[in-house]
C-alpha cells in the first residue's frame, strides 16, 4: 500500500514543480503588466499617443494572472475555508473536509469550467478572433486570453487532485500533510 501511495505522492510533487513554474512566470508576468500600465499612463498623458490593444490587454491581464495564480494558493494552503467547522477538527478532521471539499466542490467546478470554455477556445483559435468589436478596436488575439479560463482551472483542478492525494496519504498514516507555516513553500519560489 505504501508503494502505491509512494508513486501518487510524487505525482501530487509533480504537480506541485509544475504550478510552482507558472507561479513564477506569472509573477513576472504581473510586473510587466505593471509597467504596461505606466507606459500607457505615460504615453497618453504626456505624449498623447494611445493604444487600444494596449489598454484592452491590462485587465486581461490580470484576470489571467488571476486565474493561473489559484492553484499557487491553493498549493500554499491559502484558499479561502469555511471556518465555521474547521475550528472544531484536529488534522483528521480536516484532512477529511479538505477531501470532501476536493472531491465534491473544487473538482466538479473545475473540470465543468474547463468543459465550458474549452470549446470557444478552439474556436477563437482556430479562427483567428481578435478582441476587435463594437467595445474594442484591439487586434490582439483573442483566444490568448480565452485559453486562460481552462489553463487556469486545469492547473486548479490537477492541484486540487494533488491535495487531495496528500489527504488520503495522511489519513491512511503513510505520509504528514503539510499546511500552514510547516509548508515547505512558504519560504518562497524555489
Amino acid at each position: 500500500m505504501k508503494s502505491g501511495f509512494q508513486a501518487a505522492l510524487e505525482a501530487a510533487n509533480g504537480i506541485d514543480w509544475v504550478n510552482r513554474q507558472l507561479a513564477f512566470v506569472v509573477r513576472w508576468g504581473l510586473l510587466a503588466n505593471a509597467v504596461l500600465i505606466a507606459g500607457n499612463a505615460i504615453s497618453r498623458k504626456f505624449l498623447g499617443v494611445a493604444s487600444s490593444t494596449m489598454y484592452d490587454v491590462q485587465p486581461h491581464f490580470f484576470a489571467a494572472a488571476v486565474l493561473l495564480m489559484a492553484a499557487y494558493a491553493l498549493k500554499r494552503d491559502e484558499h479561502v475555508r469555511i471556518d465555521v467547522f474547521s475550528g472544531f477538527l484536529g488534522p483528521r478532521g480536516m484532512a477529511w473536509l479538505d477531501l470532501a471539499g476536493i472531491t465534491v466542490v473544487l473538482l466538479p467546478l473545475c473540470l465543468a469550467a474547463v468543459w465550458v470554455t474549452w470549446p470557444d477556445f478552439v474556436t477563437s483559435f482556430v479562427t483567428g478572433e481578435t478582441r476587435a468589436g463594437r467595445e474594442s478596436l484591439s487586434r490582439f488575439p483573442a483566444w490568448i486570453m480565452k485559453g486562460m479560463i481552462p489553463l487556469g482551472f486545469l492547473s486548479l483542478a490537477a492541484q486540487g487532485a494533488a491535495e487531495a492525494i496528500r489527504c488520503l496519504a495522511f489519513l491512511a498514516g503513510v505520509a504528514p500533510r503539510p499546511l500552514g507555516a510547516e509548508h515547505a513553500d512558504r519560504q518562497g519560489f524555489a
